[in-house]
C-alpha cells in the first residue's frame, strides 16, 4: 500500500503541473476521445490495485482537455490513500471549476467519516450544499469561544420550509439545547412550510410548540386545505392575535385568487377586528382587484381604484389597463398609463397602448410618432406598431463583432476546451456545469467571446443564454439559430404546420436545449409532457425517446397539428394552448361579442401565457424571415378579432 501511495502521489503531482495543448478537431482528436472513453471505463471498473497499470496511457493522453476528469476519477478511487498535500494540490490546480468542487465534497465526506474536524474546517467552502454547511457549523460550535456567532448562522439554516438532511441533526441539537428553538421561530418555520414547503414537517413542528399554541398549526392546516376557513369566524378565538393574523392574511390572499366575492366578505368582517398592516391591506386589495378583473366582475372598477395607489405593484396597473381595454374605455386606459410611474410609461406595452388609445380617440400626429418610435424595435409591440403603420417590421440585425485575437485566446482556455469536448461527447449536463463555472470569472467581453464560440459549435442554448446575460440582443441570426431547420421543415410539411411556428415554440420552450427537462416533467426541444405525447401518438413513448431531438420535434409538430385542427389554425390560440392547454384557452375567449386580438392577449389571465404568446408571435415572424417565407403575420394579427362563437380572421 505504501508503494502504491508513492506512485499515485508522484503521478498526480506531475499531472497537476502539466499544461494544456490546443488540438483541432480531426482524426487525432477523435482518437483521443476514444482513448479517453476507454481509460475512463477502466478507471471505473478496474480494482484499485491495478490502477497503476494505466498511468502510462493517461500520461500519453496528457494534451487532451478532458484528462483532468481522469485524474479526478483516479483521485476519487484512491482518496483514502492520498495525502492532504496531494488533494490540496488538485483543489488548488482546478480551483473555481466543477472538478475541484466535486473532489472537495468527496474529501469532506472522508474527513467527516475520519472525524478530522480541523481538516474539515480548513477544507470547507460555502456553497457546497446544506449537509456540508451543517457539519461545518457543528464542528465550529464544538471548538468556538463565541458560539452566538455560529448559532446565528444555524438560525437561518433551520428556518426553512424544507426538510433538512440528517447531517444537520447534531448542529440542530446543539442549537436547540442552547435555547434557540423559540416559539416565534417555530411559528415562522410553520408559515414557510405552509406557503410552499414540506407539509410533512407540520407534525414535527407542532410538537415543538407549547400546547396552548397547537391550535395555530391546526388553523394553518385547515386554511391550506380550504381558504374558506377564514369565513369560519369561530375558529379564530383571537387568543394570539398576531399569529392568527398571519393565518388570516394567508387565507384571504388565497381566497381572493379563488373566489374574490367570498374574500371581500371575509375581509370586510376581519378588517375591523384584526389590525392588518398597510402593506397587507394593499396586497389583499391587489389580489381581489386582479381576480375580479380576470373573472369579468362588474365590481372590478371599485377594487381597482382601491388597489391602484401610487406605490401599488406593477401588475395592478397592468390589470387596470387591461380592464379598461376590455371595456373599450380608451380615455380611462390613457389615464391609467399617464398616472403610472415614469419608468413604467416608458415600457413597450404602455407605449403601444398609449399610441393605440390616442388613435382610437382620433388623435392625428401623436400616434404616428409613437408607433414610428416603437416600429424601430424588435419585439411583439414593435412589430404590431409596424403593422399599424402598414410597414414591414424591422429585425435590426447587427452581428456581434469580436477580434480574432480574443476569440483565439478564449478558445485555448482549459475550461472552454473541456466544455467543448464534453459537448461533443453529448455530456451536456457536465458541459453546462463547466460553462457556468467559467462564466462566473469572465469579464463581459470575455463572456461575449465564449458566447460566439458556443454559437459556432452549434451549442445553441448556451449561445442564447450568453447573449441575454451579456446584454447583446442585436445578433438576431445567432440568437435565433436555424437549429434542426431541415427536420423542422420536413415534419412541418408532412403535418401542414408552419415550420416557423414550430421553431419559434422550440426557441421559447427550450432555447434548443435537447436534454431540457422542466420541474413539471416536460422534456426535450419542444418541452413535451409524456402524457400528451402518448395521447397524440396513440402509443406509449419512453421518456428518453423525448430527449432525442428528431423524435421530439416530430411529436411536437404532431401536437401542433392537433391544436391547429382544434383551433381553426389560429396561431395565437395555438400558441396559448401549447402553453396553457386548449380547453383553458377556449374558456378565456370573449362571450359578449368580438374582441380585438391585441386586447384579448393583454387579458390572458396567466402572465406566463401572456408573455409566451407575445414572444412566440415575435419569434415566428423572425423565423419566417429566416426561412424566406413571405410574412404578413403582424398585419393579420393587428386586424384579427376573437369571440367564443367564432374565430374571426380579417
Amino acid at each position: 500500500m505504501q508503494a502504491l501511495r508513492f506512485v499515485l502521489l508522484i503521478t498526480l503531482l506531475n499531472w497537476f503541473a502539466s499544461p494544456y495543448a490546443v488540438a483541432e478537431d480531426g482524426k487525432l482528436r477523435e482518437q483521443q476521445r476514444e482513448q479517453f472513453l476507454s481509460l475512463e471505463k477502466q478507471l471505473n471498473t478496474l480494482p484499485v490495485s491495478k490502477l497503476p497499470a494505466i498511468h502510462k496511457d493517461i500520461e500519453d493522453l496528457a494534451n487532451y482537455p478532458l484528462v483532468p476528469y481522469l485524474k479526478l476519477r483516479l483521485a476519487e478511487r484512491t482518496l483514502g490513500s492520498l495525502s492532504d498535500t496531494t488533494v490540496n494540490e488538485f483543489l488548488a490546480r482546478y480551483a473555481g471549476t466543477p472538478l475541484a468542487t466535486h473532489l472537495r465534497k468527496r474529501w469532506l465526506d472522508l474527513l467527516s467519516k475520519q472525524q478530522r474536524k480541523a481538516a474539515f474546517i480548513e477544507a470547507y467552502q460555502p456553497g457546497l450544499g446544506t449537509k456540508y454547511t451543517c457539519r461545518y457549523l457543528h464542528y465550529q460550535l464544538q471548538q468556538s469561544d463565541n458560539p452566538d456567532y455560529w448559532f446565528e448562522q444555524v438560525d437561518a439554516l433551520w428556518l426553512s420550509g424544507q426538510s433538512r438532511p440528517d447531517e444537520c441533526d447534531p448542529v440542530f441539537k446543539q442549537w436547540q439545547e442552547a435555547g434557540h428553538m423559540t416559539t416565534d421561530r417555530v411559528l415562522g418555520r410553520i408559515e414557510k412550510v405552509v406557503r410552499g414547503g414540506d407539509r410533512n414537517l407540520l407534525g414535527y413542528l407542532q410538537r415543538r410548540l407549547p400546547a396552548s399554541h397547537h391550535y395555530l398549526v391546526d388553523l394553518w392546516r385547515q386554511t391550506r386545505r380550504s381558504s374558506s376557513t377564514v369565513l369560519k369566524y369561530s375558529l379564530f378565538p383571537r387568543k394570539y392575535p398576531e399569529q392568527e393574523k398571519a393565518v388570516l392574511y394567508y387565507g384571504l390572499i388565497r381566497l381572493a385568487w379563488q373566489t374574490p366575492t367570498k374574500a371581500i366578505k371575509a375581509f370586510q368582517y376581519w378588517q375591523g377586528k384584526i389590525a392588518f398592516s398597510e402593506a397587507q391591506i394593499r396586497q389583499i386589495y391587489r389580489a381581489i382587484a386582479i381576480s375580479l378583473v380576470i373573472e369579468g366582475d362588474t365590481n372590478a372598477s371599485e377594487w381597482l381604484a382601491k388597489a391602484n395607489v401610487p406605490d401599488a405593484e406593477e401588475d395592478v396597473r397592468h390589470w387596470h389597463l387591461a380592464y379598461m381595454l376590455r371595456q373599450s374605455d380608451w380615455q380611462q386606459a390613457l389615464e391609467v398609463i399617464q398616472t403610472a410611474p415614469a419608468d413604467e410609461q416608458r415600457q413597450d406595452a404602455f407605449r403601444y397602448w398609449r399610441a393605440r388609445g390616442l388613435s382610437e380617440l382620433n388623435a392625428e400626429q401623436v400616434p404616428q410618432q409613437l408607433y414610428g418610435e416603437l416600429a424601430k424595435e424588435r419585439h411583439y409591440y414593435g412589430f404590431l406598431a409596424s403593422a399599424r403603420l402598414q410597414q414591414p417590421p424591422e429585425l435590426a440585425d447587427k452581428p456581434l463583432e469580436m477580434s480574432d485575437y480574443t476569440l483565439a485566446r478564449m478558445s485555448t482556455v482549459p475550461a472552454v476546451q473541456r466544455a467543448y469536448e464534453l459537448f461533443k461527447l453529448g455530456r451536456f449536463v457536465e458541459a453546462r456545469r463547466e460553462w457556468y463555472y467559467l462564466n462566473r470569472r469572465l469579464t463581459n467581453e470575455e463572456k461575449r467571446a465564449v458566447t460566439l464560440l458556443a454559437s459556432d459549435w452549434g451549442w445553441h442554448d448556451q449561445a442564447i443564454i450568453g447573449f441575454a446575460q451579456t446584454g447583446y440582443f442585436n445578433d438576431v441570426r445567432r440568437r435565433f439559430p436555424m437549429a434542426f431547420a431541415e427536420e423542422f421543415q420536413q415534419q412541418a410539411s408532412e403535418h401542414e404546420v408552419d415550420p416557423a411556428l414550430a421553431m419559434a415554440i422550440a426557441r421559447r420552450e427550450s432555447s434548443f436545449m435537447v436534454d431540457a427537462v422542466s420541474p413539471a416533467g416536460a422534456r426535450g426541444l419542444m418541452q413535451l409532457m409524456p402524457g400528451t405525447v402518448n395521447y397524440i401518438s396513440k402509443q406509449r413513448v419512453g421518456y428518453n425517446t423525448l430527449l432525442q431531438p428528431e423524435q421530439n420535434l416530430e411529436f411536437g409538430i404532431q401536437y401542433l397539428k392537433y391544436l391547429n385542427d382544434k383551433l381553426n389554425h389560429n396561431p395565437v390560440l395555438v400558441s396559448a394552448s401549447y402553453n396553457a392547454g386548449w380547453q383553458r384557452v377556449m374558456e378565456w375567449l370573449p362571450t359578449n361579442g368580438e374582441q380585438s386580438l391585441d386586447v384579448w392577449i393583454e387579458n390572458i389571465p396567466y402572465r406566463e401565457t401572456r408573455n409566451y404568446v407575445k414572444a412566440v408571435m415575435a419569434y415566428r415572424y423572425i423565423y419566417q424571415v429566416q426561412l424566406g417565407q413571405p410574412s404578413h403575420l403582424f398585419d393579420t394579427l393587428s386586424r384579427m378579432k376573437l369571440s367564443a362563437d367564432s374565430l374571426t380572421l380579417p
